[in-house]
Parts: structure tokens; C-alpha cells; sequence
């Protein structure tokens, strides 16, 4: 009987992984004023998503997602999207970068789950 627990703890623990495909997350992320409409917006996905954060803007700006190192520009009429595999699990901003010396500010925050 301890056996049989045993092996039915090793096939569950097994298949437990398998139950969670990687998801494609495409966000579309509007920028006006610098900002997003929701401040402090915190974007969700798990670990192994494919992720494309797909931003316009009404004013050109510098954008840096931390964490990953992924940096794009994006201009009215020229949006920007930063795609990546979300690899690294844990809480990380996406700022906008200032010009000489401004300082960065976050417009969003993007979590990974395990």
C-alpha cells in the first residue's frame, strides 16, 4: 500500500508541471502624458510565457523593463514592442528614462510567477 502511495506522489508530482502550458500574453500598453491610464499597473504572467508588451505613445519616450534588460523608444506613430520569454521570476519595473540626468520613473510594474 506504502508503495502504491508512493507511486501515485511521483506520477502527480510528475504530471504537475505538464498541467501549466506557457501562455502568449500580448498587451497593448498606451502611454499619454508619459503615463499609463492605470498608474501602477502591474502586468501578471507565469514563468515560461511568451510575453509582448506593445506600446504607443503620445510623446517620444525611453522605456527600460529591468530585470530582463530590454530597452525600446517608442514616438506618436511609432510604437514599440518588447518581446521576451518571461525566464525570471519576480517583480520588476518598466521606467521611463529621463534625458540628462532626469530621473527614471516607473509606468508599470511586470511580475513572474514560478
Amino acid at each position: 500500500m506504502c508503495r502504491a502511495f508512493a507511486a501515485a506522489l511521483v506520477g502527480v508530482a510528475i504530471l504537475a508541471p505538464a498541467a501549466y502550458a506557457a501562455e502568449h500574453k500580448v498587451l497593448a500598453l498606451p502611454l499619454v502624458n508619459g503615463a499609463l491610464h492605470d498608474p501602477g499597473q502591474t502586468v501578471r504572467v507565469k514563468q515560461g510565457d511568451e510575453v509582448e508588451l506593445r506600446w504607443s505613445s503620445d510623446r517620444p519616450l525611453a522605456l527600460h523593463l529591468h530585470g530582463y534588460d530590454i530597452e525600446s523608444r517608442v514616438a506618436p506613430g511609432k510604437p514599440a514592442v518588447m518581446s521576451f520569454k518571461a525566464t525570471i521570476p519576480g517583480r520588476f519595473p518598466v521606467e521611463v528614462h529621463g534625458q540628462h540626468g532626469a530621473a527614471h520613473r516607473a509606468v508599470m510594474y511586470l511580475e513572474v510567477y514560478p
